[in-house]
């Protein structure tokens, strides 16, 4: 499920980086965050009715909120539309490094040698390329805000293993969902004098819109929470190492960006580091 995940987060950088022809990061973000909460809200009212979290409760959801859904969309947007899709791709694989380090620390989770390798086999595959400076495509700013896009979801990650501890992964998804979207369309009202560009209503945009706020945002956080719930802030955020591998293809693939050595050899690393962290490799049978 994991791993199905970041096949689908990895193909959504693609997919944003497209979107931001047609609307500004601020109004793709509060847009693709509404139609997901349109689409979370019944299914929990159906599944499970409205449940009132406890205070203790609801501060983890907001945390959820603020991390990994209002800050991170927001610097997710931003940051794409000011490189490329490779670079972006990359530098989001550094949130397994974040991640672990800070659930060791916090969250008190097992932070074993395997994982210690995983996570510099995938830093180095990521400092790899953003070392290779910037291209047509690429700035260094752009790379700044995906790092920090980077680091507020690893932040987001602690809160919705805290939370989903006493609630279930839907219920904390959706409300997470609502609250971050409402935040979101309060700063695209303050900020935005241009909801979209040309373009932005024909068959296409339209479609990969949909598809990324249904399946990708909503059912993918959906699913990702309920593997944090199941095994951890720190191992699911191994699996992140493989948004990548499917973000770098993709966008050469999609949109036609280039490939040079560094990115195979990027691929390699991050590869091999997601191996030796989950076990498929070095594990006793």
């Amino acid at each position: 499920m994991l791993l199905f995940v970041v096949l689908l987060w990895g193909i959504n950088v693609v997919m944003l980086k497209y979107l931001t022809g047609f609307f500004p990061p601020l109004a793709l973000a509060p847009i693709r965050l509404s139609l997901a909460t349109a689409l979370l809200f019944p299914v929990v009212l159906y599944k499970q009715g409205f449940v009132i979290p406890t205070a203790a409760s609801f501060l983890s959801i907001l945390g959820v909120a603020t991390f990994s859904i209002y800050l991170h969309q927001i610097t997710l947007s931003w940051g794409i539309s000011q490189t490329s899709s490779t670079h972006a791709s990359l530098i989001l694989g550094l949130n397994p490094l974040l991640t672990t380090v800070l659930a060791s620390y916090l969250m008190k989770e097992r932070f074993s040698a395997a994982k210690a390798l995983g996570i510099l086999l995938g830093f180095s595959g990521v400092a790899l390329v953003v070392s290779g400076g910037s291209t047509a495509a690429s700035t260094l700013i752009g790379d700044a805000v995906m790092l920090v896009a980077t680091v507020t979801f690893a932040l987001g990650s602690l809160f919705v293993k805290r939370s989903t501890a006493n609630l279930s992964p839907l219920i904390v998804t959706a409300y997470s969902h609502g609250l971050a979207s409402l935040g979101l369309l309060v700063t695209g009202g303050l900020v935005n004098t241009d909801w979209h560009y040309p373009g932005a209503f024909e068959p296409l945009p339209i479609l990969v819109l949909l598809f990324s706020s249904f399946v990708n945002t909503a059912l993918g956080a959906l699913w990702w929470n309920t593997g944090i719930q199941q095994v951890g802030a720190a191992t699911a955020s191994l699996f992140l190492n493989a948004t990548p591998v499917f973000g770098v293809f993709a966008a050469a693939l999609f949109l036609g960006e280039s490939l040079n050595w560094s990115h195979f050899a990027a691929l390699l690393l991050v590869i091999t580091g997601v191996s030796f962290g989950t076990g498929l490799i070095g594990a006793k049978r």
